[in-house]
C-alpha cells in the first residue's frame, strides 16, 4: 500500500484528496504542492465578492495553507511549481517560485489536480493593461484592485457565457454601463437558443449592451481601450475576457500520460490514468458522460470535489468508483435563473447516438395559481423517442429553478422515462407547488 503521497494543485480535487488521504492514514507522508498563494477558494463566488454581494473575499477561502497543515496535518507548500513527472523514478521536479530552488519529491502515488486557467484567444491588444480574465481568487484582487483604482464608467465583456453573464450583472450593481460581445447568436451558448429568448430580453432591459454575431478583432489602448469589433468599435475603460477555459494538461502529457479528444486527461472509473499509480481528478481530467457514455469534458466543482475524494479513496487503498456526470448546471441572470442537466436537443442530435430525438417544452406556475407569488417557470425536456427515455432538460425562471432542475438530473441518472417522471410523488401545497408541478407537466406532454 503506499506510504507517499505527492499531490499536484491545492483547489478542491487536490485538497480533497488530501483531506481524505489523511483521515484514512492519520501517518502517511503527504504534500501538496500549489503554484499560486491560495488553496481550496470558492471560484462560483468571485463575481458576487466584486460585486459586493460578499463583503470580504477571504469568505471564499474554504481551507487556508495555515488550517490545513495546522488542523489537518497536510504539508501544504504554496508558491511551488511542479514541472516535470518521471513516471519511471516516481518523483516530481519542483520548483520553489519564493526562492528559485529546485528539487526533486519522490512518490508512492501521485494526483495531477491542475485544474484549467482562462483562455486567452490570439487577439491582437489582450495584453494591454485593464484587460483581465477571472478564474482565480488571485484574478478576482487583481479586478477590485484595478475597480478601486480607476474611475470606471463603462466595461466590455469577451464572451457572453456563465462567466460573462455574471459579470455583467456585477457591473449593472455596480451601476456601470457595460458591453456583452459575444461571438455566437446567443447567450449561454451551452444551451439550446430557443429555451433563451427571455433570459436574452432579461439582460438587454437591465441595461447591458449585449452585441450578438459579433467578433472581437483587437484591443487598443490610447488614453482609453477600445474593442474593435467587426460591428464597430466600443470605447471602454476595462475588458473582461470570458471565452472559456483551458485544461493544465500539459505536464501530464509531457510525462506520457494519455490526453482524451478535449485535450484533458484520460482516466478511469477509479480516477487512474493511463499510468500506474498516477491518478487525476477536477478541471484537467475528463469524465464519462452518464447520457452519452463517453468520456467528456465539462469542468465544473463539484465534479472536482467529489472527483478530489475518489481519488484520494483509491490513492489510500480503498476502490472507489466514480460514476459519471451529467453536466448539471445553474447560473442567475439578474433576476433569472436558467439550469441544465444531460444533454441539450443540439448535443443529442450531434451525438449520433439517438436514431430519433424529441422535444416538449412548457410554461408552468411555481406555485398554486391563486397563490400569491406564483412566477412562469419554462422546461425544455429532450427525449429520445423510440425509449420515451429523458435525456436531457433545461429549465428558466425566477424562482425554484435549480432543485427542479436537481429532480431531473436524478431521473437522468436512474434512466427513467417521461412517463415514469410524469408520475413521481413530488411535493404539493399552495405556497411550494402546484398540484400538476412543471416537471410533471413537461414529462406528460412528452409522453404525448
Amino acid at each position: 500500500m503506499p506510504n507517499k503521497f505527492v499531490i499536484i494543485g491545492g483547489d478542491a480535487a487536490g485538497m480533497s484528496a488530501a483531506s481524505k488521504i489523511r483521515r484514512m492514514q492519520p501517518s502517511a507522508e503527504m504534500v501538496v504542492f500549489e503554484k499560486g498563494d491560495h488553496i481550496s477558494f470558492a471560484a462560483c463566488g468571485i463575481p458576487y465578492w466584486i460585486s459586493g454581494v460578499i463583503d470580504d473575499g477571504r469568505k471564499l477561502q474554504v481551507l487556508t495553507p495555515e488550517i490545513a497543515r495546522n488542523k489537518r496535518g497536510i504539508d501544504v507548500r504554496t508558491q511551488h511549481e511542479v514541472t516535470h513527472i518521471d513516471p519511471g523514478k516516481n518523483k516530481v521536479s519542483v520548483t520553489d517560485l519564493a526562492t528559485g530552488n529546485i528539487f526533486e519529491e519522490s512518490y508512492d502515488a501521485l494526483l495531477i489536480a491542475t485544474g484549467a486557467r482562462a483562455a486567452r484567444p490570439p487577439i491582437p491588444g489582450i495584453d494591454n493593461a485593464g484587460v483581465f480574465t477571472l478564474r482565480s481568487l488571485a484574478d478576482g484582487h487583481l479586478i477590485n484592485n484595478y475597480l478601486a483604482d480607476n474611475q470606471i464608467k463603462h466595461a466590455t465583456i469577451i464572451g457572453g457565457g456563465y462567466i460573462g453573464l455574471e459579470m455583467a450583472e456585477t457591473y449593472r450593481q455596480l451601476n456601470i454601463a457595460v458591453t456583452v460581445v459575444e461571438m455566437l447568436d446567443q447567450i449561454a451558448p451551452t444551451f439550446d437558443k430557443d429555451i433563451l429568448e427571455k433570459v436574452t430580453e432579461h439582460v438587454v432591459e437591465n441595461g447591458v449592451d449585449l452585441r450578438l454575431d459579433t467578433r472581437v478583432n483587437a484591443i487598443e489602448k490610447t488614453d482609453k481601450l477600445v474593442v474593435k469589433t467587426s460591428a464597430g468599435d466600443i470605447p471602454t475603460d476595462m475588458v473582461i475576457v470570458s471565452t472559456g477555459v483551458r485544461p493544465n494538461s500539459e505536464l501530464a502529457q509531457a510525462a506520457g500520460i494519455t490526453l482524451g479528444k478535449s485535450g484533458a486527461i484520460t482516466i478511469d472509473a477509479n480516477m487512474q490514468t493511463s499510468v500506474p499509480n498516477i491518478y487525476s481528478a477536477g478541471d484537467c481530467a475528463e469524465h464519462k458522460h452518464l447520457v452519452l457514455d463517453e468520456d467528456i469534458w465539462i469542468p465544473l466543482a463539484p465534479s472536482a470535489n467529489k472527483g478530489g475524494r475518489v481519488a484520494g479513496e483509491n490513492m489510500a487503498g480503498q476502490a472507489t468508483r466514480f460514476p459519471g456526470i451529467l453536466g448539471t448546471a445553474a447560473v442567475k441572470v439578474f433576476d433569472y435563473t436558467i439550469a441544465q442537466t444531460g444533454l441539450t436537443e443540439k448535443q443529442a442530435e450531434q451525438s449520433g447516438k439517438y436514431a430519433e430525438i424529441t422535444t416538449a417544452t412548457i410554461t408552468g406556475g411555481s406555485r398554486a395559481h391563486y397563490y400569491p407569488g406564483s412566477m412562469p417557470v419554462t422546461i425544455k425536456l429532450v427525449v429520445e423517442q423510440s425509449t420515451k427515455r429523458l435525456l436531457g432538460a433545461q429549465i428558466i425562471g425566477k424562482a425554484d429553478v435549480a432543485k427542479r432542475v436537481d429532480v431531473l438530473a436524478t431521473a437522468i441518472t436512474a434512466k427513467m422515462t417521461v412517463e415514469d417522471i410524469g408520475m413521481l410523488d413530488l411535493t404539493y401545497a399552495p405556497p411550494v407547488s402546484p398540484v400538476y408541478d412543471p416537471i410533471h407537466v413537461a414529462a406528460n406532454v412528452a409522453n404525448k
